[in-house]
């Protein structure tokens, strides 16, 4: 999958304008919608969050 960066403003946390984003999708709510950005330092905090959170998890079909 092919990543575009853009410059605009990070919507995930940090709240910074005029940096490199990265669209991540939709944000919808009450039928309108706007585009989810990201800057690169708080999509890095976003992925180490989920990845924690996946080794965490049990897997499918392991063996207890």
């Amino acid at each position: 999958m092919e990543r575009s960066w853009v410059i605009g403003d990070c919507w995930l946390g940090c709240e910074r304008t005029g940096v490199r984003v990265l669209w991540l999708g939709p944000v919808q709510w009450d039928g309108y919608s706007a585009p989810f950005m990201s800057c690169a330092s708080c999509l890095a905090r976003l992925m180490a969050q989920a990845s924690a959170y996946w080794l965490s998890r049990p897997r499918i079909g392991a063996a207890s």
